[in-house]
């Protein structure tokens, strides 16, 4: 992943306040503020150490109950990997958080990139504060945080939404795909068309993602992941792979424009009926799929 993309530091992590432009003339050593009843949002946790760096890895996050996947970075710029990490939301850095909730470390091929992920809520469309506190394998707590933005709603379907109908290629009918897939050894997930997955009356777990042309580092891991849980022999869901890109990697492909799409990868678990179930925007984990492939 770039980092330039998702590197947004907030002042927990950097000894600052959380929001770029607010200030404080708080002495550290002193207790953490007192706001509407607990510890404000920039001021929680105030016995960890501050340094903790969180990536944004989420290309896009909507009121409600949304995923929220990131990386975290030890004070010295290191994958912090395996630790136990709780994150705190809200909109208002000097306010209460208004959620609290447990973040797993991605498994699988991305286990190495300090991947995490949470469900956050979040009651309103625009600016949001994160602040994460970890607690290492060694037992140190660090702290750190990040400010996002939270859309209304998404372009792209979204649970309880129908799923978009539209042809892919297939090895029969490539419909100009140069490769149909990049993944190598190319993947299984090629013998049945988007649209005819769609119609087939069974599950579906779908991937856009370009293994050889992604932007970031995670479209391998993640073809490599729903690959691994197509091979467990479930045949009552259907696995399509559809390649981000055609032309190899110079032009994006019509199902990627057809569901609106900006970034990749996504991954998304549909029900028999063509309804969204669950979408995995970015990196995903192997527990995460399978648990998410299990609900159908």
């Amino acid at each position: 992943m770039d980092r330039r993309q998702f590197l947004l530091l907030s002042a927990i992590g950097a000894g600052a306040p959380i929001l770029a432009g607010c200030s404080s003339d708080d002495d550290p050593a002193e207790p953490a503020k007192e706001s509407k009843g607990g510890a404000s949002l920039q001021d929680i946790a105030p016995d960890a150490a501050k340094g903790l760096q969180l990536l944004d890895a989420q290309p896009e996050l909507v009121v409600g109950t949304s995923r929220y996947s990131f990386g975290l970075l030890d004070p010295d710029g290191k994958p912090l990997t395996d630790a136990d990490v709780t994150l705190y939301a809200g909109p208002d850095p000097a306010g209460r958080a208004q959620a609290t909730v447990p973040a797993t470390w991605l498994q699988g091929g991305v286990a190495d990139k300090a991947i995490y992920v949470a469900q956050v809520p979040f009651t309103k469309a625009g600016p949001y504060f994160l602040a994460a506190v970890a607690k290492t394998k060694e037992g140190a707590r660090i702290k750190g945080g990040v400010q996002v933005q939270v859309a209304a709603t998404s372009a792209s379907p979204l649970p309880g939404q129908p799923a978009i109908s539209v042809p892919t290629p297939v090895a029969s009918r490539l419909d100009g795909a140069d490769p149909l897939c990049s993944r190598k050894p190319v993947c299984t997930m090629h013998e049945v068309s988007l649209d005819a997955a769609l119609a087939g009356g069974k599950p579906v777990v779908v991937t856009f993602s370009a293994p050889a042309f992604c932007a970031t580092e995670t479209c391998g891991p993640v073809v490599d992941i729903v690959e691994a849980q197509k091979q467990r022999g479930d045949t009552s869901v259907t696995y399509v792979h559809v390649e981000a890109y055609r032309k190899k990697g110079a032009e994006l492909a019509p199902a990627l424009k057809a569901w609106k799409f900006a970034t990749e990868p996504w991954t998304y678990i549909v029900d028999a009926k063509g309804v969204v179930v669950d979408r995995l925007a970015g990196a995903i984990g192997a527990e995460e799929l399978t648990a998410a492939v299990a609900k159908l």
